[in-house]
C-alpha cells in the first residue's frame, strides 16, 4: 500500500502518543513518512532523580553501547542507587566501571547537592521547562544536553528539542535530505513548527537513527 494511502489514525491506534504525531504529520510531509516507516518506535526513558542523571552524566559523549555497560556495572556496586550509597564508593572502584574522573567527580558534586537540600526533585519537577533547565545546568557536570535529555527521557516533557543531539542532527540530515548536517541554530529553525511537541519528534528520530 501506498504511503498517502495509509491511515495514521488507524496505523497508530491506541499509541500513546497518536494526537501527536497525528498533529505533526498534518504538519511535516516527511515527519509522516517518517512515522509510517518507524511505526513502531519506542520512547528514551530514564528514571527519575539521581540515577536518572547520573546515567545521562555516563552517556556524555559516548556511544549507546558503552554508556550502558559502564552503569550496569555502576549499579552492580550499589544496594541501592542513592546519593549516599553512591559516595560511600571509591574513585578506584568507580573507574574500574569505565567511568571517567571528570564524570565521577560531576556524580559526587550532584550526590552532595542532593544531599544538603540544594537540589531538590520535588520542587525541580514542578518547574517549567525553561527554569527546569537552567537550574540543572548550574550543577557542575550538567549542560544544557543532559538538562535536556533529564526533561525528554526521564519527566517525559513534550517539548524538548536537544539540538546539540549528534544522533538527532545526522538523522534530520537524512530525514531533509539536507546537503550537510545541521548545526544548532539550524536544528533550532527546522523545528519550530513542530511544537509543542518536539519531543515526540526527537524519538522518532533517534529510532530511525539507530
Amino acid at each position: 500500500m501506498k504511503q498517502k494511502n495509509i491511515s495514521l489514525s488507524k496505523l497508530f491506534k491506541g499509541h500513546p502518543y497518536r494526537k501527536e504525531i497525528l498533529y505533526l504529520s498534518r504538519r511535516d510531509r516527511d515527519l509522516r513518512k517518517l512515522f509510517i516507516e518507524n511505526s513502531n518506535f519506542s520512547s528514551f526513558k530514564r528514571p527519575k532523580g539521581f540515577e536518572g542523571l547520573v546515567r545521562l552524566i555516563t552517556e556524555q559523549q559516548l556511544s549507546v553501547a558503552s554508556a550502558k555497560a559502564i552503569f550496569l556495572r555502576i549499579k552492580k556496586l550499589l544496594t541501592k542507587f542513592n546519593p549516599e550509597e553512591f559516595l560511600n564508593l571509591s574513585d578506584e572502584n568507580l573507574q574500574k566501571t569505565g567511568l571517567s574522573r571528570p564524570k565521577i567527580s560531576y556524580c559526587r558534586i550532584l550526590a552532595n547537592e542532593i544531599i544538603s537540600g540544594d537540589l531538590n526533585f520535588r520542587s525541580l519537577h514542578k518547574l517549567d521547562d525553561e527554569n527546569l533547565k537552567k537550574r540543572l545546568c548550574e550543577i557542575k557536570g550538567i549542560g544544557e544536553w543532559t538538562a535536556e535529555c533529564y526533561m525528554l527521557a526521564s519527566l517525559s516533557r513534550r517539548n524538548v528539542w536537544p539540538v546539540k543531539d549528534l544522533g538527532l542532527q545526522a538523522a534530520l540530515h537524512g530525514v531533509k535530505k539536507l546537503k550537510k548536517r545541521p548545526d544548532e541554530k539550524e536544528m533550532f529553525l527546522l523545528a519550530e513548527s513542530w511544537k509543542p511537541y518536539r519531543s515526540i519528534v526527537a524519538n522518532v528520530l533517534w529510532a530511525s537513527y539507530d
